[in-house]
C-alpha cells in the first residue's frame, strides 16, 4: 500500500526532499511505484510544476529564490505543456458544468444556446437562468482568477443588461486574486465560486 494518500502529497514531499522540482522521469517513476493504477501523464507533471512555481501549491522550504532558480531550467516546451494542461482543464470544467450547472447554485438551468453564448462583448462560457428568472453569466478560469477575469465577466453582464433584464454573474476559478475578492464585495450581483480539483484513476489493464 502507498505511504502517500494522494499524488499531490507525493509531489510536495519529493520537492521538499530534492530541494527543487524533480524531473519528469523521477516523479513519474515514483507515481508508478506508489499509484500503479494511475493515468499519470506529462500534462499532470506540467500542471503541478506550474502551480508550485507560482505559489498556488505551497511547498515547505521553497522560497521565491528557490522558485526562480528552478525556473531557469524551464524550456519553451515545458511552458507550452503547462498551458496545454490549463486549457485542457478549463475545457473539462466547461464540459462538466454545461450539463450540471445546478451544482453551482440550486435552481440554475442552462439557457437555450447557453454554452459558449455569443454576444457583442464576446463569447460567454455558460449562460443560465436562476429560479427567480434572472440571467446568470458564468465565467470559468482553470487557475487563479485575476482582475481581467472579473472585468471580462462584468463586460458580458453589461452587454446583456437592460431596463427589463436582471443579470447576475458567477466567476468560477480554483482561486482568486485578493483584489478580485475585494472588488466582488462591492458587487451585489456577482458571486465568486471556488472549485477544487481531484483526480479519479481507473486501471484499464
Amino acid at each position: 500500500m502507498s505511504e502517500y494518500r494522494t499524488i499531490k502529497e507525493l509531489v510536495i514531499e519529493t520537492c521538499v526532499s530534492e530541494g527543487t522540482f524533480p524531473s519528469y522521469e523521477k516523479i513519474t517513476a515514483l507515481v508508478r511505484q506508489h499509484f500503479p493504477s494511475s493515468k499519470w501523464q506529462k500534462t499532470h507533471y506540467a500542471w503541478y510544476k506550474s502551480r508550485i512555481k507560482n505559489g498556488e501549491i505551497p511547498v515547505p522550504g521553497f522560497s521565491s529564490d528557490t522558485q526562480s532558480t528552478t525556473e531557469v531550467d524551464t524550456t519553451e516546451g515545458e511552458i507550452e505543456e503547462a498551458l496545454d494542461a490549463s486549457v485542457s482543464l478549463e475545457r473539462d470544467l466547461h464540459s462538466y458544468l454545461a450539463t450540471r450547472v445546478h451544482v453551482l447554485e440550486r435552481g440554475l438551468s442552462l439557457m437555450p444556446d447557453g454554452v459558449e453564448h455569443q454576444t457583442e462583448a464576446g463569447r460567454i462560457d455558460i449562460l443560465a437562468r436562476d429560479s427567480g428568472g434572472a440571467l446568470v453569466v458564468i465565467e470559468l478560469k482553470a487557475g487563479k482568477a485575476r482582475d481581467a477575469a472579473l472585468g471580462q465577466l462584468l463586460g458580458y453582464m453589461g452587454c446583456l443588461s437592460g431596463p427589463s433584464s436582471n443579470v447576475r454573474g458567477l466567476l468560477v476559478a480554483s482561486d482568486f486574486d485578493a483584489r478580485v475578492v475585494f472588488a466582488a464585495k462591492g458587487l451585489a450581483n456577482v458571486r465568486l465560486v471556488k472549485y477544487q480539483l481531484s483526480f479519479a484513476f481507473q486501471e484499464v489493464r
